[in-house]
Order: C-alpha cells, then structure tokens, then sequence
C-alpha cells in the first residue's frame, strides 16, 4: 500500500464526522489564518452536492446567503482545517444534486423539512448528552474512590 494513502486513511479513521446527506443544512466550523492569528470560523448553508463518499478527496457543496447574494462552497470534508461539522436539520430531497436551486431565490428555494430526520439528529444530540454526563458521573466517583484511598 502506498505510505500517502496509508497516512490519509489514518487521517480519516480519526476524524468522525456525522453522516452528512444532500438536502442537509449544516455548520461547518473551519480554522481560519489571518496573519499570526487563528480562528474559527462557522458556515451554515444547505448541502447541495456530496462527492467522493468516504474516500481522502471527499468533498460537500454548500449553498449559504452571505451579504444578500448566495454563494456556493466546496469543502474537502477531511482536510486539516474542517474542524467538526454539526447538522442543523434534514429536509427532504428527491434528487441526487441540487443544482436546480441556484437559479431559486427566497420561498420557491425552500425545502420541505423531514420531519423524521430532525428527530433522529434531536436524539443523536440526546444521547451524546447522556453519554458525557454518564462519563463525568464516572470520572467523580473514580475521583472520590482515590480520595477515599488515600
């Protein structure tokens, strides 16, 4: 196997990303360099094209109103200044691209929100809550034992 494509897959083991669909409005916060100074930065828009799958190359396509003009963005969603990448809410799409809406502006550019897909990321939410305050609970009594110990 080449050692690049070892690397980039390694890279990708480690970054978990939520499963991201075409129809999708989501957050990506990015790092951004101006100068010496690092910040991030959080786009919201809809996902209008997914490329690559899961392979190093995968890309998403975002629309997103900056300024009263829409604006299209292509992400490499596993390069090294992606830093996490939230879904707001799942709307429903009947179409592999959605290319069709950069010719739509304001209500004919509307989705219809799928209604089951925002409860699953409602309880995907949830249950991450319930996991980081069963390991805070954890990480207590672990504390509480050693200082019972000594």
């Amino acid at each position: 196997m080449n050692k690049t494509f070892s690397i980039t897959q390694e890279k990708i083991e480690t970054k978990k990303f939520p499963e991201v669909k075409i129809g999708d409005v989501i957050k990506i916060y990015r790092r951004v360099k101006e100068g010496e100074k690092e910040r991030t930065q959080v786009l919201e828009g809809v996902v209008i094209a997914h490329k690559h799958g899961t392979e190093p190359g995968a890309t998403i396509t975002i629309r997103r109103l900056a300024s009263g003009v829409f604006v299209e963005m292509v992400f490499p969603v596993y390069s090294p200044q992606t830093e996490k990448i939230e879904v707001v809410k799942r709307q429903k799409v009947r179409r592999a691209k959605l290319y069709y809406l950069r010719g739509r502006e304001g209500k004919r550019a509307r989705l219809k929100e799928n209604i089951e897909g925002t409860k699953v990321v409602r309880k995907e939410e949830l249950r991450l809550k319930v996991e980081a305050k069963k390991q805070e609970a954890e990480e207590k009594k672990a504390i509480e034992e050693t200082d019972k110990s000594e």
